[in-house]
């Protein structure tokens, strides 16, 4: 992954995105001419914050979309009467589609995202059958599986995982700045786990072609980036203040005359990964605690009742607060939080010391503020 974000970020190739004039998708529903479909064809968008939408009339199993698009990005199509959907990229260029009325195969030609799209659909689908990759994943899930079946399973995962990868990243490189680039990029939001200077190359090399510039994709990178500068180590932490489960409002830099250090810790009842990690928390607490350590978990619960089981069931001694608003979190928001679990340690004047420490980095970082 280092190595596909270095060629991302370090890299400026003008990738052609097609004409400019705008894109036309001609599909055609094949079947027996007197089961020819009629109807209304939809044609949208998956983003539910600037959904698109547009519609088009589908006689004898025919129907055109003609439009322009600023971002190029996935796009799914839906037609009266049939189940499931069409899924396509779509950009400034002329599109075909043919599929029967079940769309299991449908055949798309398009612009160059969607032809690498359907290179790589190729390549993972020759490797799912390689691996038999359903009844691994079946295995894997399978309540009844042994350790050592699911644990087989686990590591044949790795290895198709590991193949398609490696294929991502070879088609990548033959286009490493482009909607191909970005498309993975936004779909498995992998700048949240970049460095700012990482994150700041990548943005530059899109900005330097003329294609991504009304991106939003880039811009909403862009934005995130700016956000994440704000809170770089070095920083004062923004202040807050939220309830904790009894009502009782709780203001963060309250604790700074308490300890040397705070841990900001962003968490969640119904989150697996925090649920798990927090007996390793429960123990750094008890060891560091005497020694000026001190903990704020801020919750992205929205039941509270849910939200206290799960500080007592893991017996999590320290602060809690929320705004039981979930995702939608003011205080989340405020410190650009869009995983969890997730910390921010802040010291005895407010300056943030550390951000996005891994799990077994944060002993090392409170042996040095803690033990001077």
């Amino acid at each position: 992954m280092k190595k596909l974000l270095f060629i991302l970020a370090a890299a400026v190739m003008a990738a052609s995105c097609g004409s400019g004039n705008g894109y036309t998708i001609k599909g055609t529903i094949t079947g027996d001419s007197d089961k020819l479909v009629n109807g209304t064809a939809y044609l949208f968008n998956r983003d539910r914050e600037n959904p698109i939408r547009d519609t088009a009339d589908v006689v004898n199993g025919k129907f055109v979309f003609k439009g322009s698009v600023t971002t190029p990005e996935s796009y799914l199509i839906t037609i009266d009467g049939i189940p499931g959907m069409i899924s396509l990229f779509l950009e400034n260029a002329n599109v075909t589609i043919t599929t029967d009325t079940t769309f299991a195969e449908p055949v798309i030609t398009g612009g160059p995202t969607q032809t690498l799209l359907n290179r790589y659909g190729e390549q993972a689908k020759a490797l799912g059958d390689k691996y038999d990759i359903k009844n691994v994943i079946k295995d894997m899930r399978r309540p009844t599986s042994t350790e050592a079946e699911r644990d087989s399973a686990m590591e044949i995962y790795g290895q198709y995982q590991e193949e398609l990868d490696a294929a991502r990243e070879a088609l990548t490189a033959e286009a490493p700045v482009s909607d191909f680039a970005l498309y993975f990029i936004m779909q498995n939001r992998e700048y949240y786990y970049m460095t700012p200077d990482s994150l700041s190359a990548l943005i530059a090399g899109y900005k330097a072609l003329p294609e991504f510039a009304e991106n939003r994709f880039i811009a909403a990178m862009d934005e995130y980036l700016q956000k994440e500068q704000s809170l770089a180590v070095g920083n004062k932490a923004p202040d807050f203040t939220l309830n904790d489960p009894d009502g009782k409002p709780v203001t963060l830099s309250e604790f700074y005359p308490k300890g040397k250090v705070t841990m900001i810790d962003f968490w969640a009842s119904w989150c697996g990964p925090c649920r798990n990690f927090n007996p390793t928390l429960v123990k750094i607490y008890n060891k560091y605690h005497k020694l000026g350590f001190e903990i704020i978990g801020v919750s992205l619960d929205r039941d509270h009742d849910a939200w206290v089981k799960g500080i007592k069931e893991d017996k999590l001694t320290w602060t809690h607060v929320s705004d039981l608003k979930f995702w939608q979190s003011e205080v989340g928001q405020m410190y650009n939080v869009n995983f969890i679990p997730q910390n921010t340690f802040v010291d005895s004047e407010g300056n943030i010391i550390g951000r996005k420490v891994a799990e077994d980095e944060i002993e090392a970082l409170l042996d040095e503020y803690l033990k001077k």
